[in-house]
This record gives C-alpha cells, sequence and structure tokens, in this order.
C-alpha cells in the first residue's frame, strides 16, 4: 500500500527539493526574461504593445517563437556535488512574458535516498508575477518508487507544493489506481491522494479504496483516511478510522497493516472453500488491530489489543480484552488466542442448533484447513451454560461439534435439578443434552424434585463411578458402586437409573436397600383386603354345612397392630423398582426383605419377586412375595406361591397348593394360611371351598429361642 522502501527518508530529499526548486524556478524565469527583451528591441516596443492591448473584443492570440532547442541546464551545491539537472526539446518565449518548454524533464539527483525525484510533462508553463509553475499534458511525478500522472500538475511556492485537481493515476510496486486529487508537499515529503481507488500491482497484493490516502516520506509508510476498505484474496478489512500500512524499506515490501477503532476483518477462507453466503464467513472485530504480513502480502498474524471480538453465523461469537490470530500460508486462520475476561458463544449439536455459552480468563481455538472451528480450549475460572445446567471448572475442552469436557474441581449445575461434581465431567450438546461424568461422582439432587422417593428427607445424594443426566428432564443413570442416601434411607446397587420426570428409580446389580417408613395406623391394613385372592372367599361365607374346628381359647375380634412405627428393614437383590405413581416398591432376581425387630428377633421374607405397597400418605402398606415365597421368624417358617405381610397389624397372609406353616415343629397346610403375628394367632382355610380355623401358638415375640 505505500511506495518501494529505499535507504533513506523523504525529509532529506524534501529538504533538497524545495531548496534547488526556487533556483530552476530563477533560472528558467532569467532565461525567459532576456528572449522578452532581446524581441523588444528588435521589434520595437509600439508594435508589439499594439498587439499585447489590442481591441477588448477579441481574445488575443500569444505568438510564440522559439528561443533555444534542446535545452540543458544543471545546478551543483556548496560542495560541488551535482543536486539538479534538467532538460527540454524547446524553450518558447511569450510576449505576455511567460515562457514555455516543450518536453520537459527535471531531476533531482539522489534527493531520496539513492534515488532520483523526476518531473516530467509534455510541457512547462512558467508564470513571472505569480512564480507558478504548470506542467501540462502527461505530467509526471516519479518520487521513491511512486509513480503519478495526470493532464495537469501545478507547482506553487511558500509553502513548496505540487498538486492536482484533476484525477490522476498512480504506480508503486504494491497499488495500480487512480485518485481524484493530489497533493505533494515539498518541504515534509508526503504525498497526499484523495478518492483512492487500487488494485494490487501483484498477485495476491491488497486493493484498496480509501477517502484519502498520504505516503509519509520521512517513514515510508502509508495512511488511510476515512471509509476504508482493503481487500485481498485471503481477507477484506474495514475501518472508518486510520488506516497505516507500515514498510520495510530495507527489503522494499510491507510488512504489516494496522488499523484503528471499529475495525472489521473478513476471512475470505481458502479458494475452493468459500462459504456459500458471505454472512457465513469468519468476522474479527476489534480496535487497535494490527496484521504482520510475509513477503509484504500474505497475512500470517493478526494482533487485536482492545474489545477483540470473533463472530460467525449461526451463532459463533467470542469476546476477550486481548487476541491473537495465526495465520496459514494461504491467510487462513489456524489459531486464536483471546486473554481477559473472554466470553464465548458456540452453537452445537445436531445442525448447529444450539448454543453454549461460556466464560473464562483465556481461550484458544483451533480451526480445520477450511476454517471451521475445530476445538477450542477454555482456561481460568471456566463457567458454562446450556439450557438450565452450568458448569464450573480450572478447564475446559470443546470438540467443535457437541461436547464440551472440564477438568479441574468440575461441578454441574442444573438449576431444575441438581448439584454434580466429579474428577471428569463432560456437556453433550444433543436431542436431549446430557451431562457424562466420570471419577468419584457425586450427585445432590434438589429435594423437591425427588420429593416422591419413600420416607423423610430433606436432601438427596447419589454416589457412583460414572453418570450420565439429561438436563432439564432429571432422567439419568449412576454407575460403579452406586449409593443414593436420602433422610436414613440407602440405597447401594451396581447401577442405579433415575427418571424424576416419570417418578422412577431403578437399581440393577447387588441391590441393597435400607429404608425407614412409617407404617398405617391401626385398623387401616383390615380394610384393605383387594390384595388377597380373588377366588378365596372371607370368613363365613362358606356352606352353612363345613363344620369350623376352632381351637381353645375365644376367637380373637381382629388383629391387633404391632405398635411398632417407624417400619425399618433391609433388602437385598438384582433388582429394584421404585414407581411413586403407583405407591410401589419392587425387588427381583432372588430378593430377600429382613427387619430386626426390638427384641433382636429376625423377620425374613424371601421370593422370586418381592413387591410393597405404599399408602397415599407414604407409609408402608404392604409387602407382597411371590414365586416361592418363604418367611421366617424365629423358628417358624411360612412357605406358599404367595405371601404378604401387613406391618401394621403385623399379618401374615400365605397362598399355596399347599400353603405351609411351621410352628414349633409342627407343620400344617392349606390352601390359605393367615397367620397374626402380633397374637399369636393361626387361620388354615384348607380348600378353597372349605374352611377350617384352627389355633396353634407361635413363638412368643420375647422369647425368640423358644421352639
Amino acid at each position: 500500500m505505500s511506495p518501494p522502501a529505499r535507504s533513506r527518508t523523504y525529509g532529506r530529499g524534501a529538504r533538497i527539493l524545495s531548496k534547488w526548486i526556487g533556483p530552476v524556478i530563477t533560472f528558467l524565469l532569467f532565461a525567459g526574461f532576456a528572449v522578452f527583451v532581446v524581441l523588444r528591441l528588435q521589434e520595437g516596443f509600439e508594435r508589439r504593445a499594439g498587439e499585447w492591448f489590442g481591441s477588448a473584443d477579441e481574445v488575443p492570440v500569444e505568438p510564440e517563437e522559439v528561443v533555444s532547442t534542446e535545452v540543458e541546464f544543471t545546478r551543483f551545491d556548496e560542495q560541488g556535488r551535482l543536486v539538479l539537472e534538467g532538460r527540454a526539446e524547446q524553450a518558447l518565449g511569450r510576449s505576455d512574458g511567460q515562457q514555455r518548454f516543450l518536453e520537459v524533464e527535471v531531476r533531482l539527483i539522489e534527493v531520496l535516498g539513492d534515488g532520483d525525484a523526476v518531473v516530467a510533462a509534455d510541457e512547462l508553463l512558467l508564470d513571472p508575477q505569480t512564480e507558478a509553475v504548470e506542467f501540462i499534458g502527461n505530467a509526471l511525478l516519479s518520487v521513491e518508487g511512486l509513480e503519478l500522472s495526470g493532464p495537469h500538475l501545478h507547482f506553487r511556492t511558500a509553502p513548496d507544493r505540487l498538486w492536482s485537481r484533476d484525477p490522476v493515476q498512480f504506480r508503486s510496486d504494491d497499488f495500480v489506481g487512480i485518485a481524484a486529487s493530489m497533493q505533494f508537499e515539498v518541504a515534509a515529503g508526503d504525498v497526499s491522494l484523495q478518492g483512492v481507488v487500487a488494485a494490487p500491482a501483484t498477485e495476491d497484493g491488497f486493493s484498496v479504496i480509501a477517502e484519502r490516502v498520504r505516503f509519509d516520506g520521512d517513514t515510508a509508510d502509508t495512511s488511510l483516511f476515512g471509509d476504508v476498505e482493503i481487500t485481498s484474496s485471503a481477507l477484506t478489512l474495514s475501518s472508518r478510522e486510520s488506516v497505516v500500512a507500515r514498510r520495510d524499506r530495507e527489503r522494499g515490501r510491507m510488512r504489516s497493516i494496522e488499523a484503528g477503532f471499529g475495525t472489521e476483518l473478513t476471512f475470505v477462507g481458502p479458494p475452493g472453500n468459500l462459504p456459500a453466503e458471505t454472512s457465513e464467513r469468519l468476522v474479527l472485530r476489534g480496535d487497535r488491530l494490527e496484521i504482520s504480513l510475509e513477503d509484504g502480502r500474505t497475512p500470517r498474524r493478526v494482533g487485536v489489543q482492545e474489545n477483540p471480538s470473533l463472530h460467525r453465523a449461526p451463532g459463533t461469537e467470542l469476546r476477550g480484552e486481548e487476541a491473537t490470530f495465526e495465520l496459514d500460508s494461504d491467510g487462513t486462520p489456524e489459531r486464536l488466542s483471546m486473554t481477559g475476561e473472554v466470553r464465548s458463544r458456540l452453537p452445537g449439536g445436531p445442525g448447529a442448533r444450539y448454543l453454549i455459552s461460556v466464560e473464562s480468563s483465556e481461550l484458544e481455538v483451533d480451526f480445520d484447513p477450511e476454517g471451521e472451528i475445530e476445538g477450542a480450549s477454555f482456561r481460568g475460572r471456566v463457567r458454562a451454560r446450556h439450557g438450565r445446567a452450568s458448569a464450573t471448572a480450572e478447564r475446559a475442552l470443546w470438540d467443535g461439534e457437541d461436547t464440551l469436557v472440564f477438568e479441574g474441581n468440575p461441578r454441574v449445575v442444573d438449576s431444575s435439578l441438581l448439584e454434580l461434581e466429579s474428577g471428569d465431567l463432560r456437556l453433550v450438546i444433543a436431542e436431549p443434552s446430557r451431562v457424562e461424568a466420570e471419577e468419584a461422582v457425586t450427585a445432590r439432587f434438589l429435594p423437591a424434585r425427588l420429593d416422591w422417593l419413600p420416607g423423610e428427607f430433606e436432601g438427596v445424594v447419589l454416589t457412583g463411578d460414572s453418570a450420565v443426566m439429561e438436563t432439564g428432564s432429571g432422567e439419568g443413570v449412576f454407575a460403579g458402586g452406586v449409593r443414593l442416601l436420602f433422610g436414613r434411607n440407602r440405597l447401594v446397587s451396581d447401577q442405579v437409573s433415575v427418571d424424576a420426570e416419570a417418578r422412577t428409580l431403578e437399581a440393577t446389580g447387588a441391590v441393597v436397600t435400607s429404608l425407614e417408613l412409617e407404617i398405617p395406623p391401626p385398623g387401616a391394613a383390615e380394610a384393605d383386603q383387594t390384595d388377597r385372592d380373588p377366588h378365596q372367599p372371607a370368613a363365613g361365607t362358606g356352606p352353612a354345612t363345613v363344620p369350623a374346628a376352632v381351637a381353645a381359647g375365644p376367637a380373637p375380634a381382629a388383629a391387633e397392630p404391632s405398635g411398632e412405627s417407624p417400619f425399618v428393614f433391609t433388602a437385598r437383590a438384582e433388582r429394584f423398582r421404585y414407581e411413586a405413581t403407583d405407591g410401589q416398591l419392587s425387588y427381583g432376581g432372588a430378593p430377600q426383605v429382613e427387619r430386626v425387630g426390638p427384641s433382636g428377633e429376625i423377620s425374613r421374607l424371601v421370593a422370586g419377586r418381592i413387591e410393597a405397597d405404599l399408602t397415599a400418605e407414604g407409609s408402608l402398606g404392604a409387602l407382597r412375595g411371590v414365586q416361592g415365597a418363604r418367611f421366617e421368624r424365629g423358628g417358624n417358617l411360612v412357605r406358599g406361591s404367595r405371601i404378604r405381610y401387613e406391618p401394621g397389624a403385623d399379618l401374615l397372609l400365605a397362598w399355596g397348593s399347599p400353603a405351609v406353616v411351621s410352628v414349633e415343629g409342627r407343620t400344617s397346610e392349606g390352601g390359605l394360611l393367615e397367620l397374626g403375628l402380633g397374637d399369636d394367632r393361626t387361620e388354615i382355610h384348607p380348600t378353597r371351598a372349605r374352611r377350617a380355623l384352627t389355633r396353634a401358638p407361635i413363638n412368643p415375640r420375647e422369647d425368640p429361642t423358644r421352639r
């Protein structure tokens, strides 16, 4: 963008040019007056005066005469060094005192470094009264590799300047263009062009549009002002403030481009990989921007010292306090570094339809050969947000597509569900999005989201080796030594699945639960008989001809509650499921349920599947064992295809073909067994059609060793 570099500055040339252009003009003016005096002496002053001051109605035609041909002139400084030389094909004298030279060339010797400044034109016109000089026709100014040409060039003294109000063409090693006007400040050595439109002089160069361009004689830099646009095959720069192209004089090429406030840099991308829409290109904005060039043409590094921001459709936006862009040999972005308070917004997931926001102290972004974001690294006070989920960590890595990995004390908060900590956390943008955790996972659920779990508690903590949680939905899977704690209740398993929306909890593999549940008030279990065998008639509804065998002693009116609350029991199984909507716990895979009574007596229920019913208030209604059920307490044993235990009434019912009860070594069988464990009552229903009632003592609960 600036003229070719030289070993010396414009300043020396400007001083010499200012020093010698006056003597040159004086010399030419003196020669013109000498010719004028000779003409007056030869032809007479009166006749010439009549020709000059003829009728006012006529336009005078100034006669000219050839004074000399092949005019040459030189000037030397005080040390005798040649500093100026000029030549003209002809010198013409005019009666009005002006002098014209044809085919003129004025050369200032070595005024700009090791080179000359040259002004050439078809004609040179001297005005003796105004001391003005006008170069007319194909006027050309060559100054340190910059050539400017136009129909007219004007020169005035005090201050010395050369200018043109007509459009001028210019050429340098970098540009070929046109300007609306030109001005050369001789003393300063600066060239200013107004209304510049320029194309690159060589392949892979820069095109320029600017309101004003100034070539600095001292530094060889080029400054552009107004609405500036600089374009190359790799990028486009737009600025409303000054842009400076720094030049390396020794190498004769540009070394950098510097821009000020409100600069926008658009990366075009490698050939053949241009985005379908201009809006999809990578755009860098900022203040105090510097582009470092390789070989004077290819941008290799972009630095932004203030307010950098990177944008790309459909939603990429990166902001910081300082930024550095590394580019490849084609000018395509390779790596971006940002520091300060960095704020990032990245699209991800299917079709890049979702946005993730990240705050950090440092950011590094890698780009693929097509200029797409390949990955990003965040460091220092990392905070990320997506939907209802937010995360904190010391470091985070983005894979450019859908996964953000957190390292260094990572923690994820789902505002509607939980807080999750682990050694390694991943936030995956998907449908739906999820959190993946590894290494010592701890999740603290909000009580309001899991208040449907059985029992009373104020918080829920779930730990394990790994976890996968869907953000916002409350659905997830924990694996590897999982422990679930809620109040005084706990669950241990190899894997636990929770679904807060469906209000279900499942566990598989070495399941152990310890639950503390309230039991219903006395009489509540008696009112609920719907779970009994629907084909078994209730007591007293059989045929009247069937006698009843009743053991000695009065028949109890109803089972009495044990009076023990809450009911604490431990269960072991391979599978566990809790459905809050149906109010049911279920165990599978050879489960067994145990309860230790206040006296130390152990009650145990074993079956192929065990289920527990909860009341609407969350208390334990009944335990049911199916598929080869067995109930043990002390030395007593009950077996059946199904067993139901009601802890509120301490009542046990067993069905089978037959159901078997063993009490103190005596075994009884029946289709239905009903045992009132709290009052040592046993009812045996031998068949579905006939019913017999017997009573047999059960080992007293206060003496569990009795057989």
